[in-house]
């Protein structure tokens, strides 16, 4: 069998040597399969230096594409800040022409990329550096969130000079459309701040494009436009306040006003005495204790007895609507709008003079609040089984012609004062839907008493007065508040408080301004804070002690203020607690034509942890409808130095100061 078998060919083979110096055999045919391959590669070296030449062209481009695109965007979003500032501050209306410079410049970005054909370079690119992938998309929802965002701004800015106008002329239908549209757009705009905050990092940089206040305004809207679209009556509380005579909230309440609204418009206002309603009030309640002297029954037109504005609406509207008044027709208040006459000051500035032919009178800026206070005390009205409160109700329905026959340039500066209104707590808002409700606390519209937080580092102060008494006589009273601190080293703060008032009603020809202004003030301080000592008050005029009855009620809020309140009989001065705060109570009378001044030294309640760049905040809360001054210093503890002042005193004086006053320093070690 070996014999008729095909012979073997012979392999050649070349020699190779080992790692051991041995001798390999190499198969011919496997050398030129290497050969083969080495031709292979050296095309594929050719080749390299073309794609990579293509890959470094596409890297720079990209790197040149994306510095001037981070450029770009670092004035987009410093532009984005100044506009959120705007918006914080209620100004909408200016932040109209730099949203839509931003938008013009989003869109000229986006022409030049795709001019230059970078939109699919970029997608090309993405495969290099992943994050320039995301370019494309990004631009096109800068674009979009651009566009919501005019469409937002303007439509607001429309809305605030135009939504009385809409609700008067009973285009409330128009007034929702509009509300939904703003929802939509911030729903829009929302979700693309969002999805572009996560792309913003591609410009080394970690912004945060989401506006903080649009998940409020989205509920806001939500609760705003779901109320105004229920297709029964909803009432809408108007609260008068009189600062001439003060109470806690911003004033005495002598007349009140039902705003009533079919799908957002204005059917009907109705000014009423306050004394109607609460004749009609069959619960019983016990008033506070410093009324006492004054009334034996709790009414509504005592029931903003709180500082916190929204406690205080509460208790009107609850009263209101137990009275026979309202209870009769079960009709309730969605919510309550509180304004003083500094508000109809403005509103006569505006509108000019209206003209009263029933009762003979031209009431102006100048002259309404003396006129009507005339006229509600001694006027035609003042009768038995007649309202002397008519007066408003001829006057509203001639302001509320005038002003909706405004001109585009009255409109606006109406609006910039409502504003200032806001700001200033001569209007407050209260609404029972706590969305609705929660945005106007976080817009600071609410009149709402500040809660200080658990970590707070820092010192806090309000003077609340109630007039019991005193008239009228606070038209013409000024106060100036004097508060001097001082950080001792172990961290306590010692505080010097002057208040002083001055009472130049002395020649007014109506005897209400010319009673002496008796006053029960509460002085608002940090918990636990402790009083050291107190000048210049006065003591209490005790009225004869009422005893009442099972069928008379505490109100739950007013007996836990009262039950923790204790009197120091050697300062004349109750100390309780109040939402969260620790008050300095006591009686302080200032004759007409006389200055006097109270002063109390005490010690804040919170214990600093005194250390280099310290942060350390001041709070100021003013009063509503409060004719005050404001003078602030506090000195540094010994070693340390502030920041803000270069030294050790720090001074701050406002002649008319904001709602909320808040002073931020830093402390430095020497």
């Amino acid at each position: 069998m070996a014999d008729i078998r095909r012979p073997a060919r012979k392999r050649a083979v070349e020699a190779s040597t080992n790692y051991f110096g041995q001798i390999n055999p190499v198969p011919i045919s496997a050398l030129a399969g290497q050969a083969r391959r080495k031709t292979r590669v050296n095309k594929w070296w050719l080749a390299m230096p073309t794609l990579a030449a293509f890959f470094l062209f596409a890297v720079i481009l990209f790197s040149n594409l994306k510095q001037n695109l981070a450029n770009s965007a670092s004035d987009i979003f410093r532009e984005i800040s100044a506009i959120r500032t705007n918006s914080a501050n209620l100004e909408i209306s200016r932040t109209i022409q730099p949203l839509e410079t931003i938008n013009a410049e989003i869109k000229k970005m986006a022409r030049q990329t795709d001019y230059y054909g970078l939109r699919p370079l970029a997608y090309l690119g993405g495969i290099i550096i992943p994050s320039l992938g995301k370019l494309p998309q990004a631009m096109e929802d800068a674009s979009l969130l651009s566009d919501f965002s005019v469409s937002l701004a303007k439509n607001i800015s429309y809305l605030e000079t135009n939504a009385l106008n809409l609700m008067a002329s009973q285009q409330g239908e128009r007034l929702i459309f509009t509300l939904n549209n703003i929802k939509r757009d911030a729903d829009n705009a929302e979700k693309l701040a969002l999805r572009l905050s996560s792309v913003a990092r591609i410009f080394g940089k970690n912004y945060n494009l989401a506006n903080p206040a649009l998940p409020y305004l989205k509920d806001f809207l939500g609760g705003l436009i779901s109320l105004l679209e229920q297709p029964k009556d909803q009432h809408i509380l108007l609260i008068l306040q009189n600062p001439s005579e003060m109470r806690p909230a911003g004033g005495f309440i002598g007349s009140f006003g039902d705003l009533t609204l079919n799908r957002g418009s204005l059917k009907d206002i109705h000014i009423d005495d306050i004394y109607n309603a609460d004749r009609q009030l069959k619960a019983k309640l016990i008033p506070p204790k410093e009324l006492q002297g004054v009334t034996t029954k709790w009414g509504a037109r005592d029931a903003n007895w709180f500082f916190d504005f929204p406690t205080s609406a509460k208790k009107v509207i609850s009263l209101l609507e137990q009275s026979d008044l309202y209870q009769s027709k079960s009709a309730q208040f969605e919510g309550a709008i509180a304004i003083n006459t500094n508000v109809l000051k403005t509103v006569f500035e505006i509108i000019g003079p209206v003209k009263l032919e029933k009762y003979g009178l031209e009431i102006n800026n100048n002259n309404f609040l003396e006129e009507i206070q005339r006229e509600v005390e001694v006027g035609r009205d003042k009768k038995p089984g007649q309202n002397p409160k008519r007066i408003l109700s001829a006057l509203t329905p001639l302001i509320m012609e005038k002003l909706q026959s405004l001109d585009a340039n009255q409109k606006k500066s109406l609006m910039e004062k409502v504003k200032a209104h806001l700001t200033n707590k001569d209007i407050m808002l209260y609404f029972k839907d706590w969305k609705i409700q929660n945005f106007f606390e976080k817009t600071g519209i609410a009149g709402d008493m500040l809660r200080l937080p658990k970590n707070f580092s820092g010192d806090y102060l309000a003077v609340v007065n109630a007039n019991v008494g005193g008239g009228k006589s606070d038209a013409f009273v000024n106060q100036k508040i004097i508060l001097e601190s001082s950080i001792e080293s172990d961290g306590l703060v010692t505080n010097e408080l002057s208040i002083t008032k001055t009472h130049s009603g002395q020649n007014e020809e109506d005897w209400w301004y010319r009673l002496p202004n008796k006053t029960y003030m509460k002085i608002m301080v940090p918990e636990n804070s402790r009083l050291i000592s107190v000048k210049g008050n006065d003591k209490a005029a005790v009225a004869d002690k009422i005893t009442y009855s099972r069928e008379y009620k505490y109100d739950a809020d007013l007996a836990n203020i009262e039950k923790s309140a204790d009197l120091l009989s050697i300062f004349k001065t109750w100390l309780g607690s109040e939402f969260g705060k620790n008050y300095f109570g006591t009686w302080f009378t200032t004759p007409a034509g006389k200055t006097k001044t109270f002063s109390v030294q005490y010690e804040s309640g919170v214990k600093l942890n005194i250390r280099d760049n310290m942060r350390y905040e001041f709070i100021f809360e003013k009063q509503s409808g409060a004719n005050e001054t404001l003078e602030y210093s506090i000195t540094a503890p010994p070693g340390y130095y502030w920041k803000e002042s270069d030294g050790n005193i720090f001074k701050y004086s406002a002649e008319s100061p904001k709602a909320r006053e808040k002073i931020e320093l830093t402390l430095i070690k020497a």
